[in-house]
Formats: structure tokens, C-alpha cells, sequence
């Protein structure tokens, strides 16, 4: 099973849980990047989903931005991975419903 896309849109969607929880909590960018510890291109591609983030890296930024580590997977539903974006690279219908449900 081919998970290229799949992965893509999980590390874009937690990257931008990511920015949301840390502009929520009133923390910069270089902030936090010093709280982790990591820099700032880095925190960048990781935002933008660019970057493949550790689990150790997850649970850092969790503790620093104060929320449980779910928070990071918000909205991403209850659906297995693959069935959250076809694999044409646009979002099942799937994907949009779990969502919508969260």
C-alpha cells in the first residue's frame, strides 16, 4: 500500500494544528523553536508539513504549547489513515466527514 499521500496530509494537518495551537497560546515562533529545542527553518517545514517529526519532537511541543498530545491530531476523525484522502491527492469524502464530526 502505497501511504506517500496519506503521510503528506497528516504532516500538513498537524503542522497546521501546530501553528494554531502556538498562535493560540500567544507564542512566537522563535519562541517556541527555543522551548523544543529546534530552528526556525525547521519549525517552518514542519508547519507546512514538509518536515516528518519524531514522536519525542511531538510530545516536546505538546508539553510546550500546554495541551495533551491529541490536541495535535484534532480533526483528523476516527477513520484508519488511508481512508482519509484519495489517492488522486484530493480529500475523501471520508476525510471531510470525520472532520465535520470532530
Amino acid at each position: 500500500m502505497d501511504t506517500g499521500k496519506t503521510c503528506t496530509y497528516v504532516r500538513r494537518h498537524v503542522g497546521g494544528r501546530i501553528e494554531e495551537l502556538r498562535e493560540r497560546s500567544g507564542v512566537s515562533q522563535t519562541q517556541l523553536a527555543k522551548m523544543i529545542p529546534m530552528n526556525r527553518t525547521y519549525y517552518n517545514d514542519l508547519v507546512l508539513g514538509k518536515a516528518n517529526p519524531t514522536l519525542d519532537k511531538l510530545v516536546k511541543i505538546a508539553d510546550s504549547l500546554d495541551v495533551p498530545l491529541t490536541e495535535l491530531f484534532f480533526g483528523l476523525g476516527d477513520v484508519p489513515p488511508h481512508q482519509l484522502v484519495e489517492y488522486d491527492g484530493t480529500e475523501g469524502a471520508r476525510a471531510t466527514q470525520a472532520r465535520e464530526r470532530s
